[in-house]
């Protein structure tokens, strides 16, 4: 079934994002390529390769220390797709941090278009 993200209340997109956020934090944590990218655009499966990936963890540290207690922030909503916003905190690291996940409708249903850390 294709969900119109569109058509979804700020509550019904965190109960989707959720589990898909939930799921990019643990693979980052355990350094997981094939589960980190589960649910890609293919756009941003080229963009964001395994090799990508790989090398951004040693150089970037945070992203192997992402606390997985995160809190939603908001939804910035457009017609084909949405961005959801996580405050970040880092097991090492003092300070909060933001995640960003995007979502878009593809031609096979939901698709991550994007996802960082700041």
């Amino acid at each position: 079934m294709k969900i119109q993200l569109s058509n979804l209340e700020k509550e019904q997109l965190k109960s989707v994002a959720l589990p898909i956020w939930q799921n990019i934090v643990d693979a980052s944590r355990n350094q997981d390529y094939a589960r980190f990218s589960r649910g890609f655009s293919s756009e941003l499966r080229a963009k964001l390769s395994e090799q990508h990936f790989r090398m951004s963890c040693q150089e970037i540290p945070l992203l192997t220390t992402i606390d997985s207690d995160f809190e939603f922030i908001d939804t910035v909503q457009r017609e084909k797709g949405v961005t959801i916003l996580w405050r970040l905190r880092s097991t090492d690291y003092d300070g909060e941090f933001l995640g960003i996940l995007t979502l878009q409708s593809g031609v096979s249903g939901m698709e991550i278009s994007g996802v960082s850390i700041n």
